[in-house]
C-alpha cells in the first residue's frame, strides 16, 4: 500500500523524482558539457579581456608619465637654475617611468606567452607597433633624458638643449605616436574578446534555458503529488512548532510569526522569566518544575488572549507578542500574570519582565535584546528590593545571568566595570582588582594594580594601588609567574604572603592572567577583606570566564583599529594614484587629509564622523577618472565647453563612489560637494550656506589653502600670509565664516581668533 501512512508512503513521494532523472539524463548529457565548455571558453575569454585593459591603462600612465617627465625636463631647460624641488621632482617622476619601463616588459613577457603572441605575431606581419616598440622607445627615451640631465647638473644648459631638440623631443613625440598606435590596437582586440565572451555567455544562456524548459515540462508532473505532500507537511509543522511541555508556540514559530505580524503594523514583545523555577526544581523535583511552568503558561494565555500570542522562548523564559499595545499596556499585562501566579511566603515576585516596542520590520534578535535588558533590570530591581526589606536569604544573580550579561559587554572598559562589578555580586567577593602590564615585552613581566573597587579599606587601598607586581612572592606574583590562575582560601597563612596585603586586611583572594595577542596583558582579581571566603572551583571558572571576555573584547578593538587604518590606508593610497594622473602637487592627498581631520576634530565631530571625512579628502577627486586625458592634460585655459566637462567631475566622483560599498553618506558629501560656494555659486548643485554638509564645507577650505600654498605646473607657489590673507577674504562668500575661523585658529594658534571659533556641539550631529 502507498496511501497509508508512515513508511509506506515514501515511494509515493519519491517516485517521480526519479522518473524525472531517468528521463532527462538523455538531455543533461548533452546540455550539461556544452554549458560547462561554454562557461570555460567565456571565463578565458574574460581573462584575456582583462589582460588587455590591464595593458592600455599601463599604456595610458605610460603616456601620462612621460608627458609630465617631459613638462619637468622642459621646466629644468627654460629655469635659469635647476630649483632642488624640480630635481627632487625628476628623481620621483624617474623612478615612476622606470617602473612601468619594468611592467611593459613584464606584460610583454605574459603577451608572449598566451594570446597576446598571437596577437604581436599578426602585427609584427603587418608592420604594426608592439609593447615591444614601446618597451624600447620608452628605455631609449629615458637614457636620452638621463644624459640631458646629466648636462644640465654639469652646468653644459646648451648641450642638453641640443640633445632635447635632436633625440628627446623627437623620442617623446615618436613615443606618444606608437603609444597611441599600440592602445588603439588593443582596445579593439579587447572589444572583440569582449565580443566573443558575449556570444558565449548567450549561449550559455540559451543552453540553460533549454535545460530548464526541459525540466520544467517534467516537474508540471509532479506538481499534484506536491501539493498533497505540502498538505501533509503543514498539519506536521503545526505539530513540531508547538513546545510539547506548555503547548505553547515554540521558537521557531515565534520567528515565522514575528515576521509575518511586523508586516501588518506595530506591536510590543514582552520577555517574561520565571524567578523560582530553579528553587522549585530543587525542593520537589523536575515534576513540580514541569507543574510550574504549565501554570505559568496557562497564566500567561489568559493575559495575552485576545490580544496577541504566547510563546516558550525556552527553559523558564517566555514571549508574548501584542500586537496593537504599548509597553505600559504589556507591563499592565505581565502584573496581571505575576498576580495570578503568586504564592504566599515567596520574597520574590514570580516573575520578571522587560518589554520593547516594535515600530515596523524588523529582526527579532534586536528587539528580544531590548527586551532582555529590560526584564534584567526589573529583575535587579526586585532583588535589590527583597534585599532592602530583608525578606528571605540574600538574592544573588544567578551562574547563568552572569554569562549572559557578560557576553552582553563590548568594550574592555565594561568588562572591568560592570563584569567585575557584577562578578563580586555572584561570587559574594568584597572587592575586586585589575592589573596592567607595563610597558611593551622589553620592560619585562612587571604588572601595575591599577584599579581597586568594591569595599576596599581606605589603608589597603592608599597602600596597594599603583604598585608594581612581577613574578614571585604572593598569589599575584604566581598567577605571572606560572600564567595561570592562582588563589588562596587563608591568605595570611600562606609562605608567599606579601606584607603589605596583610597589613591591608586581605583574608581571601583569586587571581586570573588575561591573554591578549599570544601573551598575559593583565591579571583580575576577586578579593575579600573582612572574613575568609573559600575559591571554589565555580568561582575559579566564573573568573576564568571574565577574563577571557577581556581579551576577547580588548582583540576586537584593535581588530575594529586594524580595519579601520587599513581602509583609511587604502583610500589614500588611491587618492595619491588619482592626484598622479592628475599632474597634481604630490603630497596634496595625504596632506589636505591630515588638515581635514584636524579642523573637523577642532569643530567636535565624532570618530566615526571624522574618518569618513578623512576617506571623502582620500577620494575627493576620483570623479576625475571620468574626465579625459585631452582636457585634464590640457597645459594651457580651457574652453568654455571643456570646463563644463570638468566641472561635472564632482557629480562622477558622486555617482563612482555610490557604487563603492562601505563608504558613509558624510564620504559622499565631500566627493559630491566639496566645490560648493557658501553664496549659492558653486557647482554642482548651487548649495548654500549651511545646506551644503559640513565634511564639504570643511574639506574646501582645506584643500583651496593647500593648492594655494603649492607649485601647480600652471603656478608658483603663495606664501602662507597670502593664502591665509584669500582665505580669510573669502569667508562668506566662497567658505562658511565659522569655519574659517576655525581653520585660521588652527593653522596660526597665536592669531587671537580663538575667541571667534564656533561652539563645538554646534556641529557634533552634522
Amino acid at each position: 500500500m502507498t496511501t497509508g501512512t508512515g513508511v509506506g508512503r515514501t515511494p509515493l513521494r519519491f517516485r517521480p523524482a526519479w522518473a524525472l532523472l531517468a528521463g532527462t539524463a538523455g538531455w543533461m548529457s548533452v546540455l550539461l558539457p556544452l554549458s560547462l565548455l561554454s562557461v570555460v571558453l567565456c571565463s578565458v575569454s574574460i581573462r584575456m579581456a582583462d589582460h588587455q585593459r590591464e595593458t592600455l591603462l599601463l599604456l595610458a600612465d605610460t603616456t601620462a608619465g612621460t608627458n609630465r617627465y617631459s613638462a619637468l625636463e622642459w621646466q629644468a631647460i627654460s629655469s635659469a637654475a635647476v630649483k632642488p624641488s624640480i630635481w627632487a621632482e625628476v628623481q620621483a617622476s624617474r623612478a615612476t617611468l622606470s617602473g612601468l619601463h619594468t611592467a611593459l616588459r613584464l606584460a610583454q613577457t605574459t603577451d608572449a606567452a598566451g594570446l597576446g603572441g598571437w596577437l604581436q605575431a599578426r602585427r609584427a606581419h603587418t608592420s604594426a607597433p608592439t609593447l615591444g616598440t614601446v618597451t624600447g622607445l620608452l628605455g631609449e627615451f629615458l637614457r636620452a633624458t638621463d644624459t640631458e640631465f646629466a648636462l644640465l647638473g654639469s652646468g653644459d644648459r646648451a648641450g642638453a638643449r641640443g640633445l632635447d631638440e635632436a633625440r628627446v623631443n623627437p623620442l617623446a613625440a615618436r613615443l606618444n605616436r606608437v603609444i597611441a598606435q599600440v592602445r588603439q590596437a588593443r582596445a579593439q582586440a579587447a572589444d572583440r574578446t569582449v565580443m566573443l565572451a558575449v556570444g558565449l555567455s548567450v549561449l550559455t544562456l540559451l543552453c540553460s534555458l533549454v535545460t530548464v524548459g526541459v525540466l520544467g515540462q517534467r516537474l508540471r508532473h509532479n506538481l499534484r503529488a506536491a501539493r498533497r505532500h505540502e498538505r501533509e507537511r503543514q498539519q506536521e509543522r503545526e505539530r513540531e512548532n508547538r513546545d510539547p511541555l506548555t503547548g505553547l508556540w515554540n521558537r521557531q514559530e515565534l520567528h515565522r510569526l514575528f515576521a509575518r505580524w511586523t508586516a501588518r503594523g506595530e506591536l510590543s514583545v514582552l520577555v517574561l522569566d520565571l524567578n523560582r523555577l530553579k528553587a522549585i526544581n530543587d525542593a520537589g523535583g523536575h515534576a513540580a518544575g514541569d507543574a510550574h511552568l504549565r501554570r505559568a503558561a496557562l497564566a500567561l494565555l489568559e493575559v495575552s488572549q485576545p490580544h496577541g500570542l504566547a510563546a516558550r522562548w525556552g527553559g523558564d523564559e517566555f514571549v508574548l507578542l501584542l500586537p496593537g499595545l504599548s509597553v505600559q499596556d504589556a507591563q499592565r499585562l505581565a502584573e496581571r500574570a505575576g498576580t495570578l501566579l503568586e504564592t504566599s511566603g515567596d520574597p520574590l515576585p514570580p516573575l520578571a519582565y522587560g518589554a520593547a516596542h516594535v515600530p515596523g520590520a524588523t529582526s527579532l534578535e534586536r528587539v528580544l535584546a531590548l527586551a532582555d535588558a529590560a526584564m534584567y533590570e526589573h529583575k535587579e530591581r526586585q532583588r535589590h528590593e527583597v534585599a532592602r526589606l530583608g525578606q528571605g536569604a540574600r538574592v544573588g544573580v544567578t551562574v547563568e545571568e552572569f554569562t549572559s550579561r557578560l557576553e552582553q559587554l563590548e568594550t574592555p572598559q565594561d568588562v572591568l566595570t560592570e563584569g567585575l562589578a557584577l562578578a563580586r555580586t555572584v561570587l559574594d567577593f568584597q572587592a575586586s582588582a585589575w592589573l596592567e602590564r607595563a610597558g611593551d615585552d622589553r620592560t619585562g613581566d612587571d604588572f601595575i594594580l591599577r584599579r581597586l573597587a568594591g569595599h576596599v579599606p581606605a589603608e589597603a587601598r592608599a597602600a596597594l594601588e599603583g604598585r608594581v607586581y612581577r613574578a614571585g612572592d604572593g598569589v599575584t606574583g604566581q598567577a605571572i609567574a606560572l600564567s595561570a590562575t592562582r588563589w588562596s582560601n587563608d591568605y595570611p597563612a600562606e609562605d608567599y604572603a606579601l606584607e603589605a596585603w596583610v597589613t591591608g586586611g586581605l583574608k581571601s583572594v583569586v587571581m586570573v592572567p588575561v591573554r591578549h595577542g599570544g601573551r598575559m596583558m593583565g591579571l583580575v582579581g576577586l578579593l575579600n577583606f573582612s572574613s575568609w571566603r573559600v575559591v571554589t572551583p565555580q568561582a575559579r571558572r566564573l573568573l576564568e570566564t571574565l577574563a577571557s571576555r577581556l581579551g576577547h573584547t580588548y582583540e576586537r578593538v584593535q581588530a575594529v583599529e586594524s580595519v579601520r587604518s587599513a581602509l583609511q590606508g587604502g583610500l589614500l593610497a588611491l587618492g595619491v594614484a588619482l592626484e598622479e594622473r592628475d599632474l597634481e602637487t604630490a603630497g596634496h592627498t595625504g596632506r589636505v587629509v591630515e588638515l581635514a581631520g584636524q579642523l573637523g576634530r577642532t569643530l567636535g565631530m565624532t570618530d566615526s564622523k571624522l574618518d569618513a571625512l578623512r576617506q571623502g579628502a582620500s577620494l575627493h577627486d576620483i570623479g576625475k577618472l571620468a574626465i579625459p586625458d585631452a582636457i585634464l592634460l590640457k597645459p594651457g585655459p580651457l574652453s568654455p565647453d571643456e570646463w563644463n566637462v570638468m566641472r561635472n567631475h564632482a557629480e562622477r566622483g558622486y555617482e563612482i563612489a555610490h557604487r563603492l560599498s562601505g563608504l558613509t553618506a558624510t564620504t559622499l558629501d565631500v566627493i559630491r560637494s566639496h566645490h560648493e560656494r557658501w553664496d549659492g555659486s558653486g557647482y554642482p548643485d548651487g548649495l548654500t550656506g549651511d545646506a551644503i554638509p559640513l565634511a564639504a564645507r570643511i574639506f574646501a577650505v582645506c584643500d583651496v589653502y593647500d593648492a594655494l600654498t603649492h607649485v601647480r605646473p600652471y603656478k608658483d607657489a603663495w606664501t602662507h600670509e597670502a593664502a591665509i590673507t584669500e582665505i580669510r577674504a573669502q569667508g562668506g562668500t566662497h567658505f562658511d565664516p565659522q569655519v574659517v575661523n576655525a581653520f585660521l585658529a588652527l593653522v596660526e594658534p597665536g592669531s587671537g581668533v580663538q575667541d571667534l571659533i564656533p561652539d563645538a556641539s554646534r556641529f557634533q550631529n552634522r
